[in-house]
C-alpha cells in the first residue's frame, strides 16, 4: 500500500519547500546562473530554419500564471501552521533563515504578489516562455542581496534593462512597474522580454487576494482566430482515432464513436467558451482549515454558462439519507446538458446492440427484442436518460455487528420494467463460467417494500475484505419503481440496506424542511477509514504469518523424515555491502525510515481528530467553484511534516513490533 507517498514527496523536498515562495526570484536568479550545465557553443547560432513557424498571434495577456499573494502572507501563514502544530521552534528556525540568509528580503516588496507568468506563441513546435517576476522597492538593496551568490548584475544601456551574468551562462531583466521580470530555462530569450508585459500587481490583485498560492489557466486570453485553429487541429486528430476498426462490433463502435464526440463538444466548449479556469489553496486560521478550489468560469452570455447554470435546478431525492458523520458520504443531483442526453441515448443504442450480440454469440437464450423483459429494460433506462436527472448516493454504514456496508442508490424512471429486465439477464447468467467463478448468485435473496433483491456472494473472501465487512461479503441489488439499490458487504449488509430504504421511506411519508446540500458532495472522515484499513492490514498480517508458520512446520516434518545425520555446516558470515551498492542501502534505509516517522506523525496527528475532507461544487456568478476543504488536523500534519526536517528533535523509543498474532481490532 502507498498511504503515505504524499509525506514522502513533503519530506523529500525539505523545509526550503516553505522558502520557496518568499525567495522565488532570489533562487531562480542564483540557481540558474551557478548551477545549471553550459550550453554548447553554437546554440545561440541557430540558424532561422530551426526557429518555431509562427502561426496565429499571442494573446495580449499571459496565459498561465502562478501566483503567491505576498511574502509577508507565506510569512503569516507559516507561522500559523507551525503554531497549529505545535512547533513554534520550527517558525523561529524559518524566521532566522529569512533573516540572517536573505536578509529579511531587503529590497523586495514584501507585500505584492510574485510568481511565474507563461506565454504561448501559437508556433509549430510549441515553444511556451516562461518569466518570473517579482516587486522590488530597492533596485539597489536587491542588487546586494542578489550579489551575494556567484553573479553580477550589470546595468544595461537600455532603459530598465539589466544582465544577471553567472558563471555559465547571462540572464536578461527588465525593471518595468516597480517588478523585475526573468525569463526562465537553460536558454532564456532576451526577446521573451521584449512583450508588452501588463502590471502583475493589476493583473493579479483579484486573484492575490482570494488565494494564498493560485495558478490560472486564462482561456480568454487565445485570440478567437487562434483558439479556431487550435480547435481545427485536435478536431482532425480525434476524428481519425473515431473510425471503425476492423473487425469492431457495430455496437461497440457506435458506444465508442459517440462518447468520443461528446468529450470533443466539451473540449470545444471548454476552448471556446470559458474565460478562465483557477485553481487556488488558501489557508483559513479562523476557520482552522484549508480550502483548495477550481473554479470555472464561462464567458457571459455562452452556452457553456448557460449549461452550468441549469445543471443544479433539481434537489437530490436521497437528502434526508446524507449524514456527515459517516466515514464517507457521497451525493450528486445534476441534469444534464442537452448535448450529453442526446449522446447516451444514442449510446444506448449501440448498448442494445451489443447485448444483442453478446447474447446470440455467448447462447445466452432467446434473442430479445423490444418487448421483451431486456429490450423493455433497456427502453427505460433510455427513458431515464432522457429525463436527464442524474440523482446517485453513497455512503459507508455500520452494520448490526459493526462492520461495513456499503450502501448506493440511483434514482430511476419505469423502474418496474428495469427490474424485471434485471431478473431475465440474471437468470440467463447464472450458469455462466465466469459468472460461477466470480461467487454464488442468489436469485430472489430477499424482498423489501416490493423490491425484490438479487445476491452475488463472491467467491473470494480474503481475510482483510473480511474483517471489514463480516462474513460472506457480496454485494446486492434490487430495482424498485423511482430507484435501484445496493450494497456491498457481509451477512448483515442486507439488514443495513432495508433499514436506509425505510428511512427514507419515512422522510417522504412525513416531509420536514431541510438544508439543500450542494448539488454534488462528498464527505471523509479519514479516522474511521485508517482504522478499517489497520484492521485489513492486521487480519492481512495475521493470515500471512499463519500460513508461514504452517509452511515452515509441514516444511521442518519432511526434513526430519530420514535425514542424513551429517555435520552442520556453519553458515558464512554477513558481509556488510560496501561502495556504491552499500550507499544504495543506507539511502534507502534512510528512505524507509523517514518513511515510517512520516507515518507515524500522519495517524497521530489524525487521531487527535479534525480530520474532516468536504468537497462539494456551487455556483459562481460567472461559473461553478469545486471546493476541497480540509480541517485543522492535515494543516498540523504538514506543519509536522516540515518541523521534523527544519527542527528536528531525537526520535523517542520505538515502541515494540505488534506480534502478528495480535488480537484484531473490531469496528465500533
Amino acid at each position: 500500500m502507498h498511504r503515505f507517498d504524499l509525506i514522502d514527496t513533503v519530506q523529500r523536498s525539505r523545509w526550503p519547500m516553505l522558502t520557496l515562495g518568499l525567495s522565488f526570484l532570489i533562487l531562480s536568479m542564483m540557481s540558474s546562473a551557478v548551477l545549471a550545465a553550459p550550453q554548447e557553443a553554437d546554440v545561440g547560432s541557430k540558424s532561422s530554419d530551426d526557429k518555431p513557424l509562427t502561426l496565429v498571434a499571442e494573446g495580449t495577456r499571459p496565459l498561465l500564471t502562478i501566483t503567491f499573494a505576498s511574502a509577508d502572507r507565506v510569512v503569516d501563514e507559516a507561522k500559523y501552521i507551525f503554531d497549529a502544530a505545535g512547533k513554534p521552534e520550527a517558525f523561529k528556525v524559518f524566521e532566522t533563515f529569512l533573516k540572517e540568509t536573505l536578509n529579511d528580503l531587503e529590497g523586495f516588496d514584501r507585500s505584492k504578489p510574485f510568481g511565474v507568468m507563461a506565454y504561448l506563441p501559437v508556433a509549430f513546435p510549441p515553444a511556451p516562455e516562461f518569466l518570473a517576476f517579482v516587486p522590488v522597492a530597492s533596485v539597489e538593496a536587491a542588487t546586494k542581496l542578489i550579489e551575494k551568490a556567484p553573479v553580477v548584475i550589470r546595468k544595461d544601456d537600455e532603459e530598465g534593462r539589466y544582465e544577471v551574468i553567472g558563471p555559465n551562462r547571462t540572464f536578461p531583466v527588465l525593471m518595468k512597474d516597480g517588478y523585475a521580470f526573468m525569463p526562465l530555462g537553460n536558454n532564456p530569450p532576451e526577446e521573451a522580454l521584449d512583450r508588452e508585459l501588463p502590471d502583475p500587481s493589476q493583473l493579479l490583485a483579484g486573484q492575490a487576494q482570494q488565494f494564498d498560492i493560485s495558478v490560472r489557466l486564462d482561456v480568454e486570453s487565445i485570440p478567437v482566430a487562434t483558439r479556431t485553429l487550435l480547435m481545427g487541429l485536435i478536431s482532425s486528430g480525434i476524428s481519425t482515432t473515431l473510425q471503425q476498426r476492423d473487425g469492431e462490433p457495430e455496437g461497440a463502435y457506435r458506444i465508442r464513436r459517440t462518447e468520443g464526440e461528446r468529450g470533443l463538444e466539451a473540449l470545444r466548449m471548454l476552448i471556446t467558451e470559458c474565460q478562465k479556469i483557477t485553481i487556488g489553496l488558501k489557508v483559513e486560521p479562523e476557520e482552522q482549515a484549508v480550502n483548495i478550489d477550481v473554479l470555472v468560469d464561462a464567458l457571459d452570455g455562452s452556452k457553456f454558462m448557460k449549461e452550468i447554470f441549469q445543471s443544479t435546478e433539481k434537489p437530490s431525492y436521497f437528502i434526508p439519507l446524507l449524514d456527515d458523520d459517516a466515514a464517507v458520504s457521497l451525493s450528486m443531483s445534476s441534469m444534464m446538458a442537452e448535448r450529453d442526453k442526446v449522446a447516451y441515448i444514442e449510446m444506448m443504442e449501440g448498448v442494445k446492440m451489443e447485448v444483442t450480440r453478446l447474447i446470440e454469440e455467448n447462447k445466452l437464450g432467446a434473442t430479445p427484442d423490444e418487448n421483451s423483459p431486456i429490450g423493455q429494460a433497456l427502453s427505460a433506462v433510455q427513458k431515464t436518460l432522457e429525463e436527464g436527472h442524474v440523482d446517485v448516493f453513497a455512503q459507508f454504514y455500520r452494520d448490526s455487528s459493526g462492520k461495513l456496508a456499503i450502501v448506493w442508490a440511483s434514482r430511476i424512471v419505469e423502474g418496474d420494467a428495469i427490474a424485471a429486465g434485471l431478473l431475465d439477464a440474471a437468470t440467463r447468467l447464472r450458469e455462466v463460467d465466469d459468472i460461477q467463478k466470480a461467487g454464488d448468485l442468489q436469485i430472489g435473496a430477499a424482498e423489501h417494500l416490493g423490491i425484490t433483491f438479487h445476491r452475488l456472494t463472491f467467491a473470494a473472501q480474503p481475510p482483510e475484505a473480511v474483517a471489514v465487512f463480516g462474513d460472506n461479503v457480496g454485494m446486492t441489488l434490487g430495482v424498485g419503481s423511482t430507484a435501484v439499490w445496493g450494497v456491498i458487504g457481509g451477512q448483515e449488509s442486507l439488514t443495513t440496506l432495508t433499514s436506509v430504504m425505510d428511512k427514507l421511506e419515512e422522510a417522504i411519508q412525513s416531509p420536514t424542511e431541510r438544508r439543500t446540500p450542494p448539488n454534488f458532495r462528498i464527505i471523509v472522515n479519514v479516522n474511521q477509514l485508517v482504522e478499517m484499513a489497520t484492521i485489513a492490514d492486521t487480519a492481512g498480517s495475521n493470515a500471512r504469518a499463519a500460513k508461514e508458520k504452517e509452511a515452515a512446520a509441514k516444511a521442518a516434518a519432511e526434513a526430519s523424515v530420514d535425514a542424513p545425520k551429517t555435520a552442520p555446516v556453519e553458515a558464512p558470515a554477513e558481509v556488510a555491502p560496501a561502495g556504491r551498492n552499500g550507499g544504495r542501502e543506507a539511502r534507502r534505509a534512510e528512505f524507509a525510515r523517514r518513511r515510517e516517522r512520516g507515518g507515524k506523525i500522519m495517524k497521530e496527528t489524525l487521531a487527535e481528530g479534525d480530520d474532516r475532507i468536504e468537497i462539494d461544487s456551487r455556483l459562481t456568478e460567472t461559473g461553478v467553484r469545486l471546493r476541497v476543504r480540509l480541517e485543522e488536523g492535515f494543516v498540523k500534519i504538514f506543519g509536522r511534516l516540515l518541523a521534523a526536517q527544519i527542527a528536528p528533535q531525537e526520535d523517542a523509543a520505538p515502541a515494540e513490533d505488534t506480534p502478528a498474532d495480535a488480537t484484531t481490532t473490531t469496528l465500533q
